[in-house]
């Protein structure tokens, strides 16, 4: 049969049931909203993985920056370390050198203050240069002779005299040449009168061999004694002098032989240094105290 042969009139159309329909509305809606949801949870899903990429991203840069933090803290470390060795070292180095300063300081002054005296010694030695030449000066015509000699020893000038021009052997008694030599000497040191004497009697080792003096020590105190009383006529002083025996005891030459032995015998009178020499000496003994 062909569709030519179907008259309308067997054509008869049925109506789907309303159940089904309602069916398949349910079903697209619920596709529909199936679909809308996986749309949502797949943009969400991409969210998240983006998300966590940056985030990922931000740690990595956070641990790359907390790694570059530490090695600068850790060189910042060192270096402030280092930088305290170097301040410790350099303040043990200040203290050194503050130390040799001080040190060198007082050297300077040490040797300042040596100079200063060295200046004053070569002073007082030109000084004492001039006073010999002047003192030998007007000695002269005793030394020539051999009645008188001016010496230094012990840093002190002395006028010195052989006892045999003074006294007889084992005497204190002055002879008359003795006197006399003894006036002209006086002459010269009474011009000095801000100067004072040590008028010193000297025996040789011989003991003495006279019932007057029980030995060499009495002998040549008596012979001191006298020789300053026969200056004091001559013009010194009392003040000026003081009297001395040293026996044999401070020789200036040996005793063994004859020469020696009357070299010995000898009255000194000792010119004490000068007031003022002995006020700088007497300071600077007591600086050396206070100082030690």
């Amino acid at each position: 049969m062909s569709l030519s042969d179907v008259n309308d009139d067997d054509i008869t159309f049925r109506a789907a049931p309303k159940s089904a329909r309602a069916s398949a509305s349910q079903a697209w809606l619920v596709s529909a909203v199936l679909l809308t949801l996986a749309g949502g949870l797949a943009y969400a899903a991409y969210e998240l993985w983006s998300q966590e990429r940056v985030t990922r991203k931000e740690l990595s840069a956070t641990k790359t920056e907390l790694a570059t933090q530490q090695r600068t803290s850790s060189e910042r470390g060192e270096k402030v370390a280092t930088l305290e060795q170097q301040k410790t070292e350099r303040e043990t180095l200040i203290q050194q050198s503050n130390a040799k300063l001080l040190e060198l300081n007082t050297a300077l002054a040490s040797a300042e203050t040596r100079l200063a005296e060295l200046n004053e010694e070569r002073g007082e030695i030109r000084e004492q240069l001039a006073e010999f030449r002047q003192l030998t000066q007007q000695f002269k015509r005793m030394i020539d002779s051999g009645r008188l000699e001016v010496t230094f020893r012990r840093g002190r000038m002395i006028v010195e005299l052989p006892a045999q021009v003074l006294f007889p052997s084992g005497s204190s008694e002055l002879m008359a040449d003795g006197r006399a030599a003894l006036t002209d000497v006086a002459k010269v040191l009474r011009t000095m009168r801000s100067r004072r004497y040590i008028v010193a009697g000297h025996t040789d080792n011989i003991p003495v061999s006279t019932p007057q003096f029980a030995s060499n020590w009495e002998l040549s105190t008596a012979r001191a004694v006298e020789v300053t009383k026969e200056l004091i006529k001559g013009g010194l002083r009392p003040e000026q002098l003081v009297a001395a025996g040293y026996s044999e005891h401070d020789p200036v030459a040996r005793n063994s032989t004859d020469k020696g032995r009357q070299k010995n015998r000898r009255i000194e009178i000792i010119l004490e240094p000068r007031l003022a020499r002995l006020q700088r000496a007497r300071g600077a003994r007591i600086a050396v105290i206070e100082v030690t």
